[in-house]
């Protein structure tokens, strides 16, 4: 595992998918070659009618003296030595080698799932203890929610890449003057504001950035997210490949798995995604949680601000949509543009969990 985390850090191998597809091919495909591999082999030798029959793998053998070939051949079909290697040393044909093969890669499957879900607790007890650096400046605001200070933190953003926000500068400028021509506080626009420095935060390559910040078991929890939906993929094409060949096996698997990959992935991810959320901002509310505010950002930008749902996720509104798309929607009122099943108090008082009390 070492070597692994050790060659995730390599910059030879830059891209996140690369990485990822790396490890889930030595651990997933291995097993197909694994399976087939266990084949029992024999060696015979003759000398005056005499024949031995030796396990290449045991080194046992057997003597069959002064026998014909014809009755050499019925010997060796009733011996009950070569019936026996059938289950104890793997002598399997096509099909049976297949279904070993889809065996094994569903276990692989419930191992990971039910290994992923029990990691949980422990991750977050980890996560708890991590220190925060400065980095959290490239995620939030310091202290209050102000116009100065998101000011301050386009500052450390624009210092970090050493390229000027100008577009987003202006954006924020004008919901600034909405609220305060309507009377109302810059953080009405708390959520649509956060969205659009937090993407800004990780650069040009988003998923790669985070990725690359990431602590090594936060990178193994990543890919171990993503290992859940592409076990149950790889089963799907094991089990198509029993009665079909390879290559129609894969376009059947990829098809007909995700009817069950997508939606035990999701609950698996949602389960550990508002889990982390939750913990975190509890750990907020107490002064505290600054590892935990990074690590909710940097898993924000390694799953692309897609289907991540973030510390500022708003009750009742599904966020499984880029954050830009939102970002074209503000009205100027009350939750700025993004629907949700609360009212618009139930949701500033929700987006309030890190506001310090004076």
């Amino acid at each position: 595992m070492n070597r692994l985390l050790c060659l995730l850090n390599l910059d030879k191998i830059s891209r996140v998918p690369l990485k990822i597809g790396f490890l889930l091919f030595l651990i997933f495909f291995s097993l197909r070659y694994e399976v087939e591999a266990v084949v029992f082999s024999s060696i015979m030798r003759s000398f005056n009618n005499s024949f031995i029959l030796m396990d290449a793998k045991t080194k046992d053998a057997v003597l069959f003296k002064d026998v014909s070939d014809e009755e050499l051949v019925e010997k060796l079909l009733n011996t009950d030595r070569l019936t026996n290697n059938v289950e104890y040393y793997g002598v399997l044909d096509g099909e049976n080698t297949k279904s070993r093969a889809f065996e094994s890669a569903l276990n692989m499957s419930f191992f990971i799932i039910i290994s992923f879900l029990i990691n949980i607790p422990f991750f977050i007890r980890w996560a708890k203890q991590q220190v925060g650096t400065k980095e959290v400046l490239f995620y939030n605001v310091e202290g209050k929610f102000t116009y100065l200070a998101i000011i301050l933190w386009i500052d450390q953003i624009e210092e970090l890449y050493l390229k000027p926000m100008v577009k987003e500068r202006k954006k924020i400028e004008k919901l600034y003057n909405i609220a305060f021509n309507g009377g109302q506080s810059i953080k009405i626009y708390k959520r649509k504001i956060h969205d659009i420095l937090l993407i800004k935060a990780f650069g040009k390559n988003m998923v790669r950035t985070a990725f690359k910040r990431m602590n090594s078991y936060s990178k193994v929890v990543f890919i171990w997210d993503w290992a859940i939906y592409f076990s149950i993929i790889y089963s799907a094409i094991c089990f198509f490949n029993i009665e079909s060949s390879w290559t129609s096996a894969v376009l059947s698997g990829v098809l007909a798995g995700n009817i069950v990959a997508a939606p035990l992935w999701l609950i698996c991810h949602l389960l550990f995604n508002h889990s982390l959320k939750k913990a975190s901002r509890k750990a907020i509310k107490k002064g505290e949680g600054v590892g935990m505010r990074i690590i909710m950002a940097q898993f924000y930008g390694a799953f692309g601000g897609v289907i991540w749902k973030d510390l500022y996720y708003i009750q009742g509104r599904s966020s499984w949509t880029v954050a830009s798309f939102g970002q074209n929607n503000a009205t100027g009122q009350g939750d700025a543009g993004y629907s949700t099943a609360w009212t618009r108090e139930q949701s500033k008082k929700d987006l309030d969990f890190d506001e310090k009390k004076d």
